[in-house]
């Protein structure tokens, strides 16, 4: 949550100074008075507020309808989510299934208590271990509380890009928001729940090859609420991406040598 607070702070003096710049721009050539400028700058800033009160709010559920999600009916997803949440000391979330081939899964919502995992067709079709993992990673998003910057800023960097002129802005929106180590410690940790970091390793390398051999579209904003980056690597779009090297991330993971459950720490908001 701090986090969040954080990055929105840093988001609307920004946005205001932008605003700023450019009524500073009319004054200096003649185009209106300082009133405006002052205007302008307050225009900017009101409009940054209210862009991320609705981001916020609405983040669960404009990313659920974008990738028409459905309450999941499947025994074993749903049996696995119950089970990890369990070793992961969390309320079960809500399980959700995308109309997706390529294997992925991530998390959303407002607070721990009211949370939905959504997993594509195509985790269903991996091996047990591969998607207890999987899931066990996502668990310790929500423990941690990571969704909801992770969420939060690719909905607002998602509504930038829209805009084309604000294109740097929702880049620098998602650097300065998102870190890598946020990944590697959800690995680590659903290691833990799971008991199997092979598994884990196993489903990583899947999800990568898969993704890159048949990316998603669609904005790459949305990449790192993603346990894997679904999208190419090409231009632009690069600096959008968060995620650690999936090969870097398997190979980490692939070390790990604890087996079951261990003391699980306190929650620590994303650094």
């Amino acid at each position: 949550m701090l986090r969040v607070i954080g990055v929105s702070l840093f988001f609307i003096a920004l946005f205001t100074l932008t605003g700023f710049v450019i009524g500073a721009a009319g004054v200096f050539f003649g185009l209106w008075s300082m009133r405006i400028l002052t205007i302008v700058s307050m225009i900017f800033a009101m409009v940054s507020i209210l862009l991320i009160a609705a981001a916020y709010h609405y983040a669960p559920s404009v990313i659920l309808k974008k990738y028409k999600a459905k309450t999941s009916d499947k025994k074993e997803i749903n049996a696995i989510v119950d089970k990890m949440a369990i070793n992961a000391k969390i309320p079960t979330p809500k399980v959700c299934v995308l109309p997706i081939d390529v294997p992925n899964s991530f998390i959303v919502g407002r607070n721990r208590n009211d949370t939905t995992i959504c997993v594509t067709e195509g985790v269903l079709s991996m091996n047990k271990g591969e998607i207890e993992n999987i899931v066990a990673h996502e668990m310790w998003h929500v423990y941690n509380g990571d969704y909801k910057i992770q969420q939060f800023v690719s909905v607002v960097a998602a509504v930038l890009r829209k805009t084309g002129i604000f294109i740097p802005l929702a880049m620098l929106t998602v650097r300065l928001g998102l870190s890598e180590r946020v990944e590697y410690r959800a690995d680590y940790y659903a290691t833990r729940f799971s008991g199997k970091p092979r598994d884990l390793a196993s489903a990583l390398n899947k999800m990568s090859e898969t993704a890159r051999q048949n990316p998603m579209h669609g904005s790459p904003t949305y990449e790192s609420i993603w346990i894997v980056n679904p999208f190419k690597r090409e231009g632009h779009r690069r600096w959008y991406y968060t995620h650690p090297p999936t090969v870097r991330r398997a190979k980490r993971v692939e070390e790990m040598t604890h087996e079951g459950m261990s003391e699980i720490p306190e929650a620590t908001e994303v650094d």
